[in-house]
């Protein structure tokens, strides 16, 4: 078993460390011991052929590990992560696409670093900035591009000065999260850079609603490609549909962008959070009331019938379906994903593309339930061989783990699904490492 992701490259095949020193060679020997048998592991179940795994545990040595940050002094994280349920600044992801033969990994940190936490970045608002401007210098993520990500940024930062006042009015379970940075790793292609931001410590700070900020940000990417003024506003109008004092009322707390040139096909993404209790609610947030139409539209609805059918055992010509409440409030709520792209006055809209999360949870009590789940499904859909070895590659990439044990909590924190034309039912299965558990613990 490679214990970690130093170890399983040969040192030829190495990017130069971006960091060095004593200590930091520590903090990266923790993180790889943590994460690089995962990786390894990962891609190579994955399918990936030997040059590309090298390839991809090279780059990750060398920009990863250095940005989860000091490591854990006698079991205390340096920074208290709380972007996973678990407290993991990392999370990994497994991409499956019905008419593709592999698969894709895929992960997302919460970058940090020495002054994470302290009085120079109480928010934690700047170790992204420095990590993603430090591999733009460095030219290992072809087409790294930050206009956007800066834009955003700025759009959504809460003043540091204020930090105490905010921490201590932020509610006790919204995570106090601002930016994540996650990396598709898509054999075939150069590697892509994404950026989440999180407004609600501003929110907090200037009693302007989240969605106020995340809308107002998108309306200053106007460009030569065109606005994304069309989609904002059919999106406000289905919130506003809503009675925003009750709970069941969708929230948008998270949008995103890929770190890329500007372009005609460039995508904004409004992260939105609503309660679900049957299938007729999901697909009514999915299709934003019925306001968003096309064959990727009817497609993907078709999808999220056919797998809450297939979840929840039910009866898929039974008429009344889609009102069978399934669903207790106390099971959590599903998350929204919709993808825009921008449009010429005058020009037709694209069309709003859409995906749901499902808590893991949702799908079983253990890991081992879920992986059932998940391998029916696969099997349902021609993919036999990746049904059959799901849960084994799932042991093998996390042997620390008790699948078949709900306590401790679920390694399988989100699964979403769409429907694409070019990849037919499109699925994403989100694990988290469960650092602070097996790794965060006094020496």
């Amino acid at each position: 078993m490679a214990a970690s992701v130093a170890s399983a490259i040969p040192a030829s095949s190495q990017f130069e460390p971006i960091t060095k020193g004593p200590s930091a060679q520590e903090d990266q020997a923790f993180w790889s011991e943590a994460l690089g048998q995962s990786l390894n592991t990962l891609l190579s179940t994955s399918q990936y052929n030997e040059e590309k795994k090298l390839y991809y545990l090279s780059w990750f040595n060398r920009w990863i590990l250095p940005a989860m940050g000091p490591r854990p002094v006698n079991g205390k994280p340096h920074y208290t992560s709380s972007f996973t349920h678990d407290g993991s600044p990392l999370e990994w992801s497994l991409n499956w696409k019905e008419k593709k033969a592999g698969q894709t990994i895929r992960f997302t940190i919460e970058p940090s670093n020495p002054k994470t936490g302290t009085a120079a970045d109480p928010l934690n608002q700047k170790a992204a900035d420095d990590f993603l401007t430090k591999m733009l210098g460095s030219k290992d993520v072809p087409g790294l591009d930050l206009t956007r990500f800066h834009l955003f940024l700025n759009e959504s930062n809460a003043p540091e000065d204020h930090a105490a006042d905010i921490i201590a009015k932020s509610p006790p379970n919204r995570p106090l999260t601002r930016v994540l940075i996650a990396f598709d790793m898509e054999p075939g292609s150069d590697i892509v850079a994404k950026a989440y931001f999180l407004p609600g410590l501003k929110s907090i700070h200037t009693g302007i609603p989240v969605k106020s900020i995340v809308f107002d940000a998108i309306r200053k990417c106007d460009g030569p490609w065109g606005t994304y003024n069309a989609s904002v506003d059919k999106f406000d109008s289905y919130l506003k549909s809503f009675d925003t004092s009750k709970s069941e009322a969708p929230q948008v707390f998270m949008f995103s962008n890929d770190c890329v040139a500007d372009t005609a096909s460039s995508r904004i993404k409004i992260y939105t959070d609503a309660a679900i209790s049957k299938l007729a609610d999901a697909q009514d947030v999915f299709s934003l009331g019925g306001a968003i139409g096309g064959t990727s539209m009817a497609e993907g609805l078709k999808a999220i019938a056919e797998f809450w059918c297939h979840l929840f055992g039910l009866d898929a010509s039974d008429p009344s379906v889609r009102d069978k409440d399934v669903l207790p409030s106390s099971r959590g709520k599903g998350v929204f994903v919709f993808e825009m792209r921008p449009a010429q006055e005058g020009q037709a809209v694209p069309d709003i593309e859409v995906k749901m999360h499902m808590p893991g949870s949702w799908l079983g009590e253990t890991d081992a339930e879920i992986s059932q789940v998940l391998s029916g499904w696969f099997a349902k859909y021609g993919h036999g061989t990746l049904a059959d070895r799901y849960e084994p590659d799932l042991s093998a990439a996390f042997p620390k783990h008790r699948l078949d044990s709900g306590n401790g909590g679920l390694a399988h924190t989100w699964i979403s699904l769409t429907w694409a034309p070019k990849t037919g039912l499109y699925m994403t299965m989100y694990y988290t490492p469960k650092l602070p558990e097996f790794y965060f613990v006094p020496t």
